[in-house]
């Protein structure tokens, strides 16, 4: 062959083996990006679990919210006590379930509490009715949302949910749940993730500088749509800047994405490939992507080239052969070396453990035996050797085992039991019984079968369980005798409050008759006016008689009968107000309570010339006690007037209201004084405490008038009103005949 045919053959030579490592190489990538797929669907699958069962956890919580009543309660009532231990009940539920946010909604969409009511970005005030959470929730429908937050401007999921009164939904209880935690918890992966919206649109990945980036092309009303919403707030929706895209099969995708090498230099571009894998997100309409860099799979190809091309040569191809012929004979000497260092290594080992070892033959003697097992015993135990193991061992519960294959070695060999542990005593002639573990295993040898036993001294266990029976003896005594003090402290403390039960009894019958006290000179009043009538009646009445008048002296007889039933009703009124007794539930006419108080309070109104304005009869029935009412409304005038007689510049008039809802009634007393002062709001109910001029009053009325609305289920409160003056308001529930019913039935 000529010098230019050898040329020529080894052009051909050199153009195959280029082709060959070409071809090779992009064979071995594609395998490689197969093999880099199946585990990218395994942590795609992982993550994508992980981001669905972290977050399912959050997406019951409105519900629970809104099943809450005081979450309905602060909503219908809207007291400012009932909002400040909703925020706190709603900061510890965020403890404890790690949520970002939790926060309820009126109906028209204001946040009236939330967990981070005392932050910086509280979302108290902040009204939510453009979000679709609350147009889902509102319309009576589980509301899901995705979006950056306005007030904390942290990306977060939002969970909705109605919350119903009735029939009626009174505002939405809503979770939010971050999912920066997602981030940082996967931010240290070997490959990157994105989680996308429905629109595309990056809304968290563990790469910051592709969030808010759109995978794809958005139309103008789509990126208007999402503006509308506020979604993303003032974020400016940009495209990430792929640069290549080729379907590697059905459900991966090879992708080149344009990144900085430097942050501080936007010119400075770097082109990485990635192997891109989704899947959807049910729970959440979202599909999660993992972008895994093929970076070093492609610098591996590249070595893989690099040594194929060096080794093939047919001298390298021989010289390999004969490294390796001498490399596997080294290997082998090496092998049989640490063969025989194992074997002494192991031996070593055997002896020296502190745990008893014994092994027994397949016919399950003795065959050999371990230091440590003489040690526990105290004793040589040669003579044991081809003795079987009940001589040396005794199960605890059992006497000395006769036959122990029928006990340990049939559980190993029938039941595929394959370490079987009893606890027993080891006992060798007149040495004193060794506690022990006794542990039983097969070793399957390569020409015979074999057991092992291993015992572990259990002599400082044993004693330790003797201490704990006799601590928990002593423990059980010491609750017993802490029991019987704490029974004996009930007993008192039980008395003690019935004293204190009888005190408060006593402290109302006071306050009842400081207020008869005050009224007795209108009482003194009310009677010398129908007594002074009487006489006159009765007077021209025996001058009728005289004259034989009979039709007038027997007019005059009947006025002198309705004067008397008169004086008999305000005597009557006195004597059942000032009468003792406990509180009794029962239905109640809100009016007739308003004209009882009215007829004590009557003559002291007249007296100091005061107007008492009272709303017309609206039917009300209230659930309480009529004589304690009265005694709260007495109250509450006689408070009425003192306030306006203290203040002679402004108008005299005193107006009692009535109002309804669908559980409750309100009972409104309004004056024209001059209003509570801030110290009067915050003390108003503290026993002992007067606004009043000094010698006027004790400041036990209203917390007496406090006491007795509690105890029928309702509440008291007080405000100064707009055009002037103080509103004392009483709400006590609604009298319900059908549970009325059911208690008596019980």
């Amino acid at each position: 062959m000529s010098s230019k045919q050898w040329i020529w053959f080894y052009l051909f030579t050199f153009f195959m083996v280029v082709l060959l490592i070409w071809k090779g190489g992009e064979a071995l990538k594609n395998q490689q990006i197969k093999t880099l797929r199946m585990d990218t669907i395994e942590e795609l699958n992982q993550l994508a679990n992980v981001l669905e069962s972290a977050i399912a956890k959050y997406q019951h919580m409105p519900t629970l919210l809104a099943s809450n009543d005081r979450v309905k309660k602060a909503l219908r009532d809207g007291f400012e006590s009932d909002i400040n231990q909703l925020n706190r009940e709603l900061e510890q539920i965020n403890r404890i379930t790690e949520a970002s946010d939790s926060y309820i909604l009126n109906a028209d969409g204001l946040t009236i509490a939330a967990s981070n009511y005392g932050g910086g970005s509280s979302f108290v005030g902040s009204n939510y009715v453009f979000r679709p959470y609350f147009k889902d929730a509102i319309a009576g429908k589980p509301g899901r949302y995705y979006a950056l937050g306005i007030m904390s401007n942290r990306r977060g999921y939002y969970f909705s949910y109605p919350i119903y009164e009735g029939e009626s939904i009174i505002g939405v209880a809503v979770v939010k749940v971050d999912l920066t935690q997602f981030e940082k918890r996967f931010a240290n992966q070997n490959y990157e993730f994105v989680l996308l919206d429905p629109d595309n649109v990056v809304f968290s990945g563990s790469r910051p500088n592709w969030v808010y980036r759109v995978l794809g092309e958005l139309s103008h009303e789509e990126l208007k749509r999402i503006a509308d919403s506020q979604r993303y707030g003032d974020k400016a929706i940009e495209k990430l800047a792929i640069t290549y895209q080729k379907s590697f099969d059905d459900q991966s995708h090879i992708i080149d994405i344009l990144e900085n090498k430097n942050t501080n230099n936007s010119d400075n571009l770097n082109r990485v490939s990635y192997l891109k894998m989704s899947r959807p997100i049910s729970l959440l309409g979202f599909q999660v992507s993992i972008l895994a860099p093929l970076k070093i799979l492609n610098e591996d190809i590249a070595l893989w080239r690099a040594i194929f091309a060096g080794g093939v040569t047919i001298t390298a191809l021989l010289f390999g052969l004969a490294m390796l012929r001498t490399r596997m004979l080294r290997e082998r000497s090496d092998a049989n070396e640490m063969t025989r260092h194992n074997q002494a290594y192991i031996r070593e080992v055997i002896q020296n453990t502190q745990a008893g070892l014994v092994t027994l033959d397949e016919n399950h003697k003795i065959e050999s035996f371990n230091p440590a097992v003489e040690r526990l015993v105290g004793q040589p135990l040669a003579p044991l050797v081809g003795q079987p193991l009940s001589v040396l061992f005794r199960s605890d519960g059992e006497g000395f085992m006769t036959s122990p294959s029928d006990d340990f070695f049939d559980a190993i060999n029938n039941l595929g039991i394959k370490v079987l542990t009893r606890e027993g005593s080891l006992c060798y002639f007149e040495q004193a019984p060794v506690p022990v573990e006794m542990t039983l295993c097969e070793m399957q040898l390569p020409n015979r079968l074999s057991y092992l036993v291993t015992f572990h001294d259990m002599t400082e266990r044993k004693r330790y369980e003797q201490e704990i029976t006799q601590a928990r003896i002593d423990l059980e005594e010491r609750v017993r005798e802490r029991t019987f003090e704490l029974e004996g402290a009930n007993i008192r403390l039980r008395q003690e409050i019935e004293e204190h039960k009888g005190t408060q009894r006593e402290l109302i019958q006071t306050a009842k008759l400081a207020v008869l006290g005050q009224l007795s000179a209108g009482l003194n009043h009310e009677l010398n006016q129908p007594l002074t009538a009487i006489r006159a009646f009765a007077g021209n009445g025996l001058k009728f008689l005289d004259r034989g008048q009979y039709d007038q002296a027997q007019t005059n007889l009947q006025h002198i009968s309705q004067l008397g039933h008169h004086m008999s009703d305000i005597i009557a009124r006195f004597k059942v107000f000032a009468r003792k007794g406990d509180v009794h539930q029962g239905p109640i006419a809100v009016q007739t309570a308003i004209m009882g108080a009215i007829k004590i309070m009557g003559t002291r109104y007249k007296e100091v010339d005061i107007e008492l304005v009272v709303t017309e009869d609206k039917g009300f029935i209230v659930n309480g006690d009529m004589v304690f009412l009265e005694q709260v409304l007495v109250n509450l005038l006689a408070n009425a007037a003192d306030a306006i007689l203290e203040s002679p510049s402004h108008d005299r008039r005193v107006c009692i209201e009535q109002k309804g809802t669908d559980d409750s009634v309100i009972i409104c007393v309004q004056d024209t004084g001059s209003g509570l002062s801030d110290e009067a709001v915050r003390n108003l109910f503290e026993p002992f405490f007067t606004s009043k001029s000094s010698g006027l009053g004790l400041g036990l009325g209203l917390s007496i008038s406090q006491r007795i609305i509690d105890a029928m289920g309702g509440q008291i409160s007080a405000s100064n009103m707009a055009s002037g003056g103080a509103e004392f308001c009483v709400r006590l529930p609604r009298f319900q005949p059908s549970s009325m019913a059911y208690d008596n039935a019980l």
